[in-house]
């Protein structure tokens, strides 16, 4: 039985309330959950976000959409993710998708997935070589390996970055899921005001089933679009996470 948690937010300093910026009349975080219900191998959706008031309108759009919305800490990431699958013991794994991917592939999804359950890993991820495009990130582990987490870091990037700890440990059996050509360099997230703009493109011209190779066509066949955020970096917060790193206080 597989989870899926969506760590979600209001309060992104880059693209304030960008969860719930709309598209053709839907808010992206909608979008997104139509393409993850697309994927085989998930039994469940989740939202995790942060008990800040600034995240009530969140909540309140999960219930509208009849999506269970966990709150828990804003910044503790990792015991926002570990609280969360508490309240469902029936789950063994836990799949984690950030909310800034709305158009996350369900076929890398369920690749990921099979990857994982095939090799009885601890943690499998489509990440460890970025050969994806930035927006197609998946992340699955086992519930035990998710309580040793918690448990054990110590670290404020190991607390906010729900998984760091776990890639940073070698007795956690690790696999990766490699993209058929290296397509790293293109950029399917939002978090930035210039990621919105290509996002809001890729769904103006694409359907809800498209895959990331149809957005990767489109882009190169759209330049000017596919420019406009190609000079930001990847993982720019996990980077200043670790650049002011430091033991975390609950």
């Amino acid at each position: 039985m597989n989870l899926c948690i969506i760590q979600a937010r209001m309060g992104s300093t880059r693209l304030p309330n960008k969860v719930l910026k709309k598209v053709n009349g839907t808010p992206l975080l909608a979008y997104q959950i139509k393409r993850i219900k697309l994927a085989e191998k998930i039994d469940k959706i989740i939202i995790a976000t942060g008990d800040d008031k600034s995240n009530d309108k969140l909540a309140d759009f999960c219930k509208k959409i009849r999506i269970f919305c966990f709150r828990g800490s804003e910044n503790d990431v990792l015991d926002r993710y570990y609280k969360c699958a508490l309240k469902y013991p029936d789950f063994k794994n836990v799949i984690r998708i950030t909310g800034d991917c709305p158009l996350i592939d369900p076929k890398i999804i369920d690749a990921t997935i099979e990857l994982f359950e095939k090799g009885k890993y601890d943690y499998v991820s489509n990440t460890g070589k970025e050969t994806f495009p930035d927006g197609m990130d998946i992340e699955i582990f086992t519930r035990h390996a998710l309580t040793q987490a918690w448990h054990k870091a110590k670290l404020s990037s190991e607390r906010e970055h729900v998984t760091q700890y776990i890639r940073k440990h070698k007795k956690f059996k690790q696999g990766n899921l490699p993209a058929p050509a290296d397509f790293g360099h293109f950029r399917l997230t939002v978090d930035e005001p210039e990621d919105f703009e290509v996002i809001k493109f890729l769904i103006k011209h694409s359907k809800i089933t498209a895959s990331y190779l149809h957005y990767i066509s489109l882009l190169t066949k759209n330049p000017k679009i596919m420019f406009i955020n190609l000079d930001i970096k990847r993982n720019e917060g996990l980077i200043k996470s670790l650049k002011n790193d430091k033991k975390y206080d609950k």
